[in-house]
């Protein structure tokens, strides 16, 4: 039979609906207020009770991790859970603390001041401990700028997990029971950083320095706060919405082990409950694991990422190969010839041709692709298709085509062919439309080859794919239009646009919240998609 797992108020018995204390441990789904309760409901519950495809094992080198208890088969669910507690990330522009949509400042919270989208959402942060301090306490602040990071978000998160000590102390339970690297944060840049940004400004300016003597039996010490601070930077999971992101911290997502080639793919719902699910067939005693960094990273930025902020390197098998996973993602070239890093699970390695004829230093590398990101970052904001072009010609002999600048710049390029002014569509010529045939394969090569499993790349690949059917609906539809292609023939054309927005939807066929992108763009695809059947019929296509 199942064993008891507490649980949080709010789950009724299935037996006598009395507000339950525990949960099945099997299967995570059913609630019981008593053992003999469960007792009861075992002989009808035990045929519906599945076992958890994991558990959960510890070692010094991992802490805490999940291991597959079977055969896990790709698509499959292996846990849903809701957020211990989930906020805005620490650097961001103001944003509402209830939706986290950007904010002007035309509308405030009458009690606390906080920046609000109206007052649906004032009414939802009501009883936030961000908003109900400052009203108790008097706490005054103001934003003076809506066009850049404000520092006080930084402690908005970390705040909201401090007063679940009062509202809800299992949770705060679990929360505390995370990893936070206390002892080896002491001293350095980070702690000095938490003291001013977040702990200074959570009680002078939001006015916790009178709450804490309003409720002496909770704990608002500057170390509680460090270690908080700490457990979100160690295990907090950022969720990008359509222009602002949030983070918050999972009980089973924390202990999912890193990895650059991740097996487990998470979505998000409306309410941020974090969905697992298999990227690939698992196999029984495999770790289950996701990526703490960006995909979409060179090597040594990833794991120079992990080694501040999750204090560990990673040498997994893409780290560990010069070539990560033959995508050539850092390399660069010199004289013609391609160089990569010598060593890359050293952080100070050179770059080295084949031949080691050609040999460049780690900082001057690390120089080279600053100034390049930096150059890069003002295209992205404001630049041109001739000026993307322009720096992808540039770069043509410092980067290999496949480098991750050079990639940064193309899916750039890819979306803005076909979309901006003077480069529509329908009146792009035929080398553009080649152009953006070319680069949007290139692309969904790439992904496939950095995310074979697609468990963290699917905006970009799912972009790519449905990027890259618009150049093919228009080689059919101008030929046949012009009478250089039968109607037989441009019913054949049509298919191949058909199968990739098929195959976008199979890609994001779990992100269901729209405030995501991936959700904003699933729900275009099946639009797109049920247009253009609607349109292959009325040419008699046959699907």
């Amino acid at each position: 039979m199942g064993t008891f797992e507490e649980v949080e108020d709010g789950n009724n018995c299935a037996v006598c609906k009395k507000p339950a204390e525990s949960k099945c441990k099997g299967c995570k789904e059913v609630n019981y207020c008593t053992r003999n309760c469960q007792k009861t409901h075992w002989k009808r519950h035990k045929n519906e009770c599945k076992l958890l495809p994991y558990k959960v094992e510890k070692s010094a080198e991992l802490g805490r991790f999940l291991v597959a208890t079977r055969d896990i088969k790709k698509g499959d669910a292996i846990f849903k859970e809701a957020p211990l507690v989930l906020g805005p990330v620490a650097q961001t522009l103001p944003v509402c603390l209830a939706c986290y949509e950007l904010v002007d400042g035309t509308y405030k919270c009458k009690k606390s001041g906080w920046p609000l989208c109206g007052p649906q959402c004032e009414a939802k942060v009501a009883h936030n401990p961000e908003v109900v301090i400052p009203s108790q306490t008097e706490g005054l602040f103001e934003i003076e700028s809506y066009e850049e990071p404000c520092y006080l978000y930084e402690c908005v998160t970390p705040l909201r997990a401090l007063l679940l000590q009062k509202t809800a102390p299992k949770r705060f339970k679990k929360i505390m029971s995370l990893e936070s690297h206390l002892e080896s944060r002491k001293g350095t840049e980070a702690w000095q950083t938490c003291q001013d940004r977040v702990i200074d400004v959570m009680k002078k300016t939001l006015g916790v320095m009178v709450f804490e003597v309003l409720y002496p039996q909770l704990d608002f010490k500057d170390e509680r706060i460090q270690e908080l601070v700490g457990i979100f930077e160690t295990n907090s999971i950022e969720i990008r919405l359509g222009q602002t992101e949030v983070h918050g911290l999972y009980e089973m997502g924390s202990m999912m082990e890193h990895s650059c080639v991740p097996n487990i793919n998470m979505s998000f719902d409306e309410k941020f409950h974090l969905t697992a699910t298999a990227g690939r067939d698992i196999e029984k005693g495999e770790h289950l694991s996701i990526m703490y960094t960006h995909c979409l990273w060179g090597t040594w930025a990833r794991r120079d990422h992990l080694i501040n902020y999750k204090k560990f390197w990673c040498s997994c098998k893409r780290c560990s190969d010069p070539s990560e996973l033959g995508t050539e993602f850092s390399t660069i070239l010199r004289n013609g010839k391609k160089l990569r890093p010598k060593n890359p699970l050293e952080p100070n390695t050179s770059w080295v041709s084949t031949d080691g004829t050609n040999e460049v230093s780690s900082i001057d590398v690390q120089n080279d692709m600053t100034r390049i990101a930096a150059e890069l970052s003002i295209l992205q904001i404001k630049g041109t298709v001739p000026e993307f072009r322009e720096f992808l010609e540039k770069y043509s002999k410092e980067l290999h085509p496949c480098h991750y600048h050079m990639v940064a710049a193309k899916h750039n390029l890819l979306q803005m062919l076909g979309r901006v002014e003077g480069f529509v569509i329908q009146d792009m010529p035929m080398k553009d439309l080649k152009e953006k045939e070319h680069l949007c394969r290139e692309l969904v090569e790439l992904c496939k080859k950095l995310d074979p499993s697609v468990c963290r790349l699917q905006i970009y690949l799912g972009v790519s794919l449905y990027e890259l059917h618009f150049p093919l609906l228009q080689y059919g539809k101008r030929a046949w239009e012009s009478g250089d292609m039968s109607t037989e023939e441009f019913r054949k054309s049509l298919m191949e646009p058909r199968d990739l927005l098929i195959e976008t939807a199979s890609v994001l066929r779990d992100e269901t919240n729209t405030k995501l992108p991936e959700g904003q763009l699933r729900m275009q695809v099946r639009e797109t998609l049920t247009q253009l059947e609607g349109f292959m019929k009325t040419v008699g296509c046959d699907f």
